[in-house]
């Protein structure tokens, strides 16, 4: 058997009290709103401790902190030296979203995905690593000309690290793990999806948003690449996610 192989095997979900994730993100646009650059690239770096977490936009010098325990957030901005607090917004489980459609179904937009499982193994960072392509497809309406989504990806087993305090069914759950950026407020997706679910952190994405035009080709096309540029589970300072001082609140009177 393949090494690759019996890494996989042995592998099982570590749980880490301490992360840190740095990642580059590209987005290339072939058709940008006015004054819109057609390539924009940031760096992220993502951190976590027990129910603390942190994002950091070091391209804009923004940073997020979060407290999932209270749910509060604090938005800082070094470059004004201001910050400001807000609520974590709860998640509803897909039970309700259906719930919410069957009341509201001219809302409802039907959205298909489906995941592949390529079977093919990397190692990234010492770990072995899955391969899944997700294909999503809006059909076209009166309203909309449709579109389409891949997103090509390579899954580590590890925990990630967000700043929206996800329960856990948040990470299995089609609706939330697949998304779409297909329908639009006040719309809602209601998603029929076939195939596995990727699980895990994903340390190598390439996803592609094809908006179709009239003719039903691609009119638009927004191509994202994420990276994951360094991981670490080194024990981080509790200070990291304390507000720096000389800062002062935003509309505050």
């Amino acid at each position: 058997m393949p090494r690759l192989a019996i890494l996989l095997l042995g592998l099982s979900v570590a749980c880490h009290a301490d992360t840190t994730i740095k990642k580059r993100i590209v987005t290339t646009d072939s058709k940008p709103p006015a004054n819109v650059e057609a390539r924009s690239e940031i760096k992220e770096i993502l951190y976590k401790k027990g129910y603390l977490r942190k994002k950091e936009n070091t391209t804009a010098s923004l940073a997020d902190i979060v407290n999932c325990d209270s749910r509060t957030g604090l938005l800082v901005d070094f470059k004004v030296h201001e910050y400001k607090t807000y609520k974590i917004v709860k998640f509803t489980p897909s039970a309700q979203i259906e719930q919410y459609i069957e009341k509201n179904p001219q809302n409802a937009v039907n959205i298909e995905s489906t995941t592949v499982e390529t079977g093919e193994l990397k190692l990234f960072f010492g770990r072995p690593a899955k391969h899944f392509i997700t294909t999503t497809k809006r059909s076209p309406d009166k309203n909309n000309a449709g579109g389409e989504e891949t997103v090509d990806a390579w899954y580590i087993d590890h925990e990630t690290s967000d700043n929206n305090c996800a329960p856990e069914y948040v990470r299995t759950e089609p609706y939330y793990v697949v998304g779409t950026a297909l329908v639009m407020f006040p719309q809602i997706a209601r998603l029929h999806h076939t195939g596995p679910i990727p699980m895990g952190l994903a340390v190598k994405t390439t996803a592609t948003h094809k908006i179709l035009g009239a003719n039903g080709v691609p009119d638009r096309t927004i191509i994202t690449i994420e990276t994951v540029e360094e991981l670490s589970d080194s024990p981080l300072n509790p200070t990291l996610f304390e507000l720096p001082a000389g800062l002062h609140q935003k509309n505050a009177h």
